[in-house]
């Protein structure tokens, strides 16, 4: 099976590292995360949609490939 890009749900979130989220117990500002951005609300909205079908089809590739597998333990097992 070839190595396949994971999708997320939640890519106009920043993901700090460990030692930033430590950091964050001394910022006393609260401006220390610099979330992803969208030119217009229309652009994050469809980058949004379209992460959420590749989602949805990276699920469906895993359940493919689980049945596959399922399948093959059934038919070497007869």
């Amino acid at each position: 099976m070839k190595k396949q890009k994971r999708y997320t749900t939640g890519f106009l979130f920043s993901t700090p590292s460990y030692l930033s989220g430590a950091g964050t117990v001394i910022n006393l500002a609260g401006n220390f995360y610099e979330f992803n951005s969208s030119e217009t609300g229309f652009e994050a909205d469809e980058m949004a949609i379209q992460n959420d079908f590749r989602t949805i089809g990276q699920d469906f590739y895993s359940v493919i490939d689980k049945i596959k597998e399922d399948k093959k333990v059934l038919i070497s097992s007869k």
